[in-house]
């Protein structure tokens, strides 16, 4: 059975820099799912205290991850 190797066409299919990206997105993103989380979980005193307007509290934690 003949040995598989990649061609060089195909190994630049993949550029190491490639590896590199996801990571920092993924933090970001995890970071946003908790932060909302954090702000779903305030009593309405503290939001309130904190001086949080409520709509923009709600549309805040109705956000979808990948949105800023």
């Amino acid at each position: 059975m003949p040995a598989t190797t990649l061609s060089p066409a195909r190994a630049d299919a993949f550029p190491a820099r490639a590896t590199f990206a996801r990571p920092p997105l993924l933090r970001l993103w995890l970071g946003r799912i908790r932060a909302r989380r954090a702000l779903a979980a305030l009593h309405p005193d503290q939001v309130r205290e904190a001086g949080l307007d409520a709509f923009r509290l709600r549309a805040e934690i109705a956000k979808p991850f990948w949105r800023g």
